[in-house]
């Protein structure tokens, strides 16, 4: 198959760079430093659905994408996770595997993936489709303990539904519940829940600005601000 090969380094403002993603992929097999399957969420910014680890590590991956089906199954290099059963915790791997297809006009994928540190799983089942002036997304998750691909609730759920108002203007209101969310390093009989709207203004070729508000309330018995707002407005130049 094609050879190709990918490098991400990124900048901030106080000239710090860091790297964030390189990898060679070749006949469906990737290898190397990316983002798995669990870095893919919802199109909006309220959805909260990868762990508090992030979802960058080193991993050999193969793909069999058949356009209308999809399989896949990664090895990656858990590196750094706090729920640890070994004696090792910064030497540990995982298992992930996906399988997706499009049906009854849903693009519909699920995830199930194994923490050999923690011997903990998680699981994702995701879709979308075509409805009426915009897009239907929902998403669902569950672990069977903090682990180092789902930490941060039991449980989960969450939807949004992305209307095109106009031809570059797109409006995405969203929500999630989180059931008996993370306290430490266990799962508490908390709750907690999320709703946003995200939206999206293509100016011109190249150029688009995005901006988000969501407001976030959990159980008084969690601590700390119960209740917050956040936010961001971005101008973001693709070339």
């Amino acid at each position: 198959g094609a050879l190709s090969s990918y490098i991400n380094i990124q900048a901030d403002a106080d000239g710090d760079t860091f790297l964030d993603g390189a990898w060679i992929n070749i006949a469906g097999f990737d290898v190397g430093y990316f983002y798995s399957f669990w870095d893919d969420g919802l199109s909006g910014e309220t959805d909260s659905l990868d762990s508090s680890f992030g979802a960058l590590q080193n991993s050999i991956r193969y793909t069999y994408d058949g356009g209308s089906f999809l399989a896949s199954i990664a090895v990656d290099e858990i590196e750094g996770g706090s729920y640890p059963t070994n004696d090792d915790p910064n030497d540990s791997l995982g298992v992930t595997g996906k399988l997706g297809a499009t049906i009854a006009g849903f693009d519909i994928y699920g995830l199930a993936s194994y923490d050999f540190d923690a011997e903990e799983a998680a699981f994702r089942i995701l879709a979308t489709a075509d409805l009426g002036p915009g897009k239907l997304g929902i998403a669902a998750q569950y672990a069977t303990d903090p682990n180092y691909y789902y930490d941060q609730a039991e449980w989960t759920v969450a939807a949004e539904y992305a209307i095109k108002a106009t031809e570059k203007f797109t409006i995405t209101p969203a929500a999630q519940y989180f059931g008996n969310v993370r306290v430490g390093s266990e799962f508490s009989n908390e709750d907690a829940w999320r709703v946003g709207v995200t939206g999206g203004y293509q100016i011109t070729e190249g150029l688009r600005t995005l901006a988000t508000v969501n407001y976030t309330d959990r159980d008084e018995s969690l601590g700390g601000d119960n209740e917050d707002w956040t936010g961001f407005l971005r101008l973001q130049r693709d070339f």
